[in-house]
């Protein structure tokens, strides 16, 4: 499964098919679909593939499933899948650029992987799912929102590229310029994302208009610190995902 809908991205990889462990209570990857989409995921065969493309591609690991959940301990599909993606770059000097999407603490176990590759020029970028700052009950079962904060700030303190998903944006819960506030000094790039299929999850109805104002304000602080919009990660940017602009 390799096609993706991520707006920043040009293809995606699944490590390890849904359910995901984590068990957040927004996460659309648990429902019935998905699973069955993920069930024969082969991302080893999949990197191979996009290892042989000489097309640059913006690749996202893991958009359905986190690719650092427990089982990661014993079979390290993720490091074996960004080690097949990477070694085009340091055999021939091309490189896809890769995004690494994780909210677990097992992740740092291969920062100083991360940092090998990185200084042989691997275009590798560190990214985890912010939804607050503090703790919140619909993220049961992984590292607090502010241990993921000191992750990224760890990731930038090597030299890595960082990134940082603000999505789900949840209702009364999460405050993006909060975040932002807390996390520009080491955050290169952000991406922002409304809470989607809320009757189905069981979330309430959210008021029309609730997006609106605090996207304009978002973007204003944003602007302030020195962020231009880019569909693309890059150094100081940034980017609203389409069912949030709608809001605007």
């Amino acid at each position: 499964m390799t096609k993706t809908k991520v707006e920043y991205a040009d293809e995606s990889i699944t490590i390890y098919p849904a359910p995901c462990p984590l068990n957040c209570r927004y996460c659309w990857s648990n429902q019935p679909i998905w699973i069955y989409r993920t069930r024969n995921a082969n991302p080893l065969k999949e990197a191979k593939r996009l290892a042989r493309t000489n097309k640059r591609l913006t690749i996202v690991i893991s958009f359905t499933t986190d690719p650092y959940q427990p089982r990661e301990l014993h079979e390290h599909l993720t490091r074996k899948t960004l080690d097949i993606l990477g070694a085009k770059c340091r055999i021939c000097n091309f490189q896809h650029r890769v995004m690494l999407l994780s909210k677990s603490s097992l992740m740092e176990e291969d920062f100083p992987f991360f940092k090998l590759w990185h200084d042989h020029g691997y275009d590798l970028w560190v990214g985890t799912s912010l939804t607050s700052v503090i703790q919140i009950p619909d993220e049961p079962c992984q590292s607090t929102n502010a241990h993921r904060i000191v992750m990224l700030q760890r990731a930038h303190n090597l030299g890595l590229p960082t990134w940082a998903s603000i999505e789900p944006w949840l209702p009364d819960k999460t405050y993006p310029r909060q975040i932002i506030e807390a996390t520009y000094d080491f955050v290169d790039w952000y991406v922002i994302g409304r809470l989607n299929y809320v009757k189905r999850l069981g979330y309430p109805e959210i008021p029309k208009g609730y997006y609106k104002e605090e996207i304009i304000k978002t973007e204003e602080l944003l602007t302030s610190l020195g962020y231009s919009l880019s569909q693309r990660p890059c150094k100081k940017g940034y980017w609203i995902k389409k069912e949030l602009r709608k809001e605007v």
